[in-house]
């Protein structure tokens, strides 16, 4: 038995195989509850409000299960047109029975994103276990993961198949890996689905799933010519399940070009030293302190800004790990991998316009944590009177952080993240629905919005959150767009009876240019009685009043 399972085995030396095991499985079930409980705890109102790319995933599975077609007309496609971009399918397609079964709401939309990365959180457990053979530390790295700062804000939400993605890519590191070790055609065959399981199911997925495709075979080149028949089936079977999707790319190219148009650091023509600058100064930021254990992804929707990417507790760990990765890389073409899909995570990110956008490099998640792994097994590995410092170090200061993390997130970003989610404009419009009687319109004041809504369809974004919070049919939707009758944007003075949601004063510039509060900015309707009064942060109220006229 190597020394390092002697000494992980040491402290339950005195106890039976059934005992380790049933302490074991306590410890699992145990950490697995906290984690669901913690992902589906209030998932419906935390975070508050929506945000519209929810809306807009919600609102097309919701059109495929009623019409069999997305909010355009189009059926059952491979992407879905929304806004100026696109949506991937394979969360879109995930929300169907929720749909069905439950109904549009947002606990529904966001709870399948919560159950991929619990899902990822299981199989990353089986990875671990599969590099360093301790199934106690592949927990402790699993349980690890089901809570990262990176990756839990945007579990409880369906902004993007970020969820499915990651499971994606841990199951086919997992396949992969296990392909080449037992040089098994049918382990090769699940590694191909769940690589174009990720590829599908967000656009970051694309180009890492390239990256790990070089690195796989940089690592193993030699290997591989020893298991080329399941690497010629992985790779067959990838290209054939990728091949809808270059269908529809060569019809469509948009699908896959719009959203990086949008964000690439060229996007407003630098002079191409300016661009090598911004791409050199962007990856070096994601292996800075600032991303990793100060504050995270710099999108307050994505990042409760007082907490990295990471927990600090695990920076020995990486430290460690990543030492022990280059010291034995060429001997294990396994931690060459690895090491390799680590110093490659940000290529997507680094070609992004803004600054530590941690959701464009979120994969690298998994990579940090197989490298922590790595690293606890190192230290077990090391004397009692070095190891055990360390490690009650490391409970303790996990004890601290870790809670302190889930009350901030939970209570000071609760009221701290309304804006980023519109959810006082969220709360009046859903309000508004309550209070409507069918024979009445609900108006909303175009200076409940910043700037003003121009649009009468309330495009180009929010009519998408009228659809989700109306719950307006699809097939009614495809015909006439959202229904005038129902909702629509306040003039005076307005006919028939109604709703109006709008501001109490607004602030803007007097003849000097200076800024100031009016309370007249629009006409009233006659007979409006007030109903609902909501305070913002800046001490303007939303109101909703009903009015006959």
């Amino acid at each position: 038995m190597p020394i390092e399972e002697k000494q992980l085995k040491a402290p339950l030396a005195g106890m039976t195989t059934k005992t380790r095991n049933f302490h074991f499985n306590a410890a699992a079930l145990a950490f697995f509850l906290i984690s669901v409980i913690l992902h589906c705890w209030d998932i419906g109102e935390m975070p508050p409000g929506i945000h519209v790319d929810e809306a807009a995933v919600a609102y097309n599975a919701f059109s495929v299960v009623k019409t069999g077609a997305d909010e355009h007309g189009f059926r059952y496609p491979v992407f879905f047109k929304s806004f100026a971009n696109y949506q991937d399918p394979v969360l879109i397609y995930s929300l169907l029975p929720f749909m069905e079964f439950c109904g549009m709401e947002k606990w529904s939309a966001r709870l399948p994103s919560a159950i991929y990365h619990l899902l990822a959180s299981v199989a990353l457990f089986f990875l671990v276990d599969r590099i360093i053979r301790s199934r106690w530390i592949s927990l402790a790295s699993a349980f690890t993961f089901s809570l990262l700062p990176w990756i839990f804000p945007i579990s409880r939400t369906c902004i993007g198949g970020y969820m499915p993605m990651l499971l994606g890519f841990v199951a086919a590191m997992l396949f992969t890996l296990g392909f080449v070790g037992k040089k098994s055609i049918l382990t090769a065959i699940p590694a191909a689905f769940f690589l174009a399981f990720a590829i599908y199911s967000h656009h970051p997925g694309r180009p890492m799933a390239a990256v790990f495709m070089l690195m796989f075979i940089l690592s193993f080149n030699v290997l591989l010519l020893k298991r080329i028949k399941p690497f010629v089936v992985f790779s067959v079977i990838l290209g054939i399940l990728v091949m809808p999707m270059a269908i529809y790319v060569l019809g469509n190219p948009a699908a896959l070009t719009n959203r990086f148009n949008a964000i690439s650091v060229w996007r407003d023509n630098p002079a191409p030293l300016e661009v090598v600058i911004r791409i050199a100064h962007r990856y070096i930021e994601y292996f800075g302190p600032q991303f990793l254990f100060i504050s995270g992804d710099g999108n307050y929707a994505h990042s409760t800004q007082k907490t990295g990417a990471l927990f600090i507790f695990l920076a020995p760990f990486i430290v460690l790990g990543i030492i022990h990765l280059a010291m034995h890389m060429r001997r294990n073409p396994v931690y060459g991998f690895l090491l390799l899909l680590l110093v490659s995570y940000p290529v997507a990110a680094m070609l992004t316009i803004g600054h530590r956008h941690g959701t464009a490099c979120i994969v690298g998640s998994i990579y940090w944590m197989l490298a922590a792994a790595v690293g606890a097994k190192k230290i077990i590995s090391m004397n009692k009177k070095i190891r055990f410092p360390i490690l009650i170090a490391t409970a303790v200061l996990a004890s601290v952080e870790i809670p302190r993390y889930f009350n901030d997130y939970f209570s000071e970003y609760r009221s701290s993240s309304r804006w980023i989610f519109n959810a006082t404009v969220y709360d009046a419009v859903e309000k508004a629905f309550e209070l409507r009687n069918d024979n009445e319109t609900i108006h909303i004041s175009r200076f409940v919005f910043f700037p003003a809504m121009p649009q009468p369809d309330f495009k180009p974004e929010f009519y998408v959150v009228l659809l989700f919070l109306g719950k307006i049919a699809p097939q009614r939707y495809l015909r006439e767009g959202i229904p005038p009758e129902i909702v629509r944007l306040y003039s005076h003075p307005p006919q028939g009876r109604g709703l109006l949601i709008r501001l109490d004063k607004l602030v803007l510039p007097d003849k000097n240019g200076n800024p100031s509060v009016v309370s007249d900015y629009e006409p009233m309707p006659e007979r409006a009685s007030l109903l609902w009064n909501l305070p913002t942060p800046s001490g303007i109220f939303v109101q909703i009043y009903r009015f006959s006229q």
